[in-house]
């Protein structure tokens, strides 16, 4: 009896064990695909390695900014390595660095957050001979080579001209600015926003800024800003929102409430939910970067660093912006870049 318990013991850990086996198996072929899929090498051996750190890949800014890394990295023989890291996760963002420099990488593009570790490691990165460009958002007190991206001044310009044409030129406004993360580039950047904005703005004397609030929350945290405003400032005819979570907060708020039609939006970003809202007339308009241009451009830059030494300390790559009427052909375009990628 003893023995055909054992037998019985025996077998369920053999079954198990093939299974475990055949897991670990399945496991290692999504991992080393995902990798095959992020790792581009071109035909010919490749001049330089280049490692990019990304915190938004998953949108369709994303995907262009994606397309225009591998355009230019394929034009210009270099292999490219994508790693996709939380924006809010700045531990992950180090790894990656220190990752990098301990790989030797001819060099580092990176989309992360500004903040005094991060900094250091960039510094640290320079120091040990590694390159290092950044794309969307600065570290400007860093030793970083060029940064590759939007002028904050002109986003608020634009969202100024955006607001003030949703509410023809009359009626009281309310911003929300991003501040999920306190560093200078941001305060900068939140100055620099409101100093375009105003620019406007100040040109119309029936055009008031009632409140400026700033959310360390995202999507909740705009949603509670929001409605208090709503509360405080019955009359307000309009919201511009500087980030995609602020954006997507404030329109769910304005759906809640019914107000669709009586309070216009002008946000951020081409997230999915973003996309909708505009579709449903709910978001008036969005302001997003040319993240094919600044995949591009930062390839550039980082290479006439290797090559040269040197390279411009900024590049301006521009603002598109997304309504109703023009929606389409945004996403056709950007779904034809993922078509042609591959």
């Amino acid at each position: 009896m003893k023995k055909v318990i054992l037998g019985i013991i025996i077998g369920i850990l053999s079954l198990v064990l093939i299974i475990s086996l055949g897991l670990s198996f399945l496991y290692m072929k999504d991992v080393n695909y995902s990798k095959e899929q992020k790792f581009n090498k071109d035909k010919d051996s490749p001049k330089y390695h280049l490692m990019v750190i990304s915190n938004d890949i998953n949108t369709l800014s994303g995907e262009a900014f994606l397309k225009g890394l591998n355009d230019a990295s394929h034009k210009m023989k270099v292999a490219l390595e994508i790693n996709d890291v939380k924006k809010e996760d700045i531990n992950e963002q180090l790894d990656y660095i220190n990752i990098a420099i301990a790989s030797k990488v001819d060099g580092i593009i990176l989309q992360v957050t500004d903040n005094e570790k991060i900094k250091e490691a960039i510094n640290h990165a320079v120091d040990m001979g590694v390159p290092v460009v950044t794309v969307f958002e600065d570290v400007p007190a860093s030793k970083r080579q060029s940064y590759v991206g939007s002028n904050s001044f002109e986003i608020g310009e634009k969202a100024g001209k955006l607001v003030s044409n949703a509410i023809d030129n009359k009626g009281e406004i309310a911003i929300i600015l991003d501040n999920i993360q306190e560093n200078d580039y941001l305060e900068t950047s939140k100055n620099l926003i409101l100093s375009g904005f105003k620019d406007i703005t100040n040109k119309y004397d029936e055009m008031e800024i009632k409140k400026v609030e700033e959310s360390k929350l995202g999507l909740l945290g705009a949603e509670d800003i929001i409605s208090k405003i709503i509360n405080s400032y019955p009359n307000i005819s309009a919201i511009f929102c500087s980030s995609v979570k602020d954006t997507i907060g404030v329109a769910q708020v304005i759906v809640d409430l019914n107000k669709v039609g009586d309070i216009s939006i002008v946000g951020y970003g081409d997230s999915e939910e973003v996309l909708k809202y505009i579709e449903k007339h709910v978001i008036d308009a969005s302001i997003v970067d040319n993240p094919y241009d600044i995949g591009s451009k930062s390839i550039e830059a980082i290479l006439e660093v290797i090559t040269k030494g040197t390279t411009s300390s900024f590049y301006d790559t521009g603002l598109n912006i997304i309504t109703n009427e023009n929606i389409d052909d945004y996403t056709n375009k950007r779904q034809k870049s993922e078509g042609d990628e591959s």
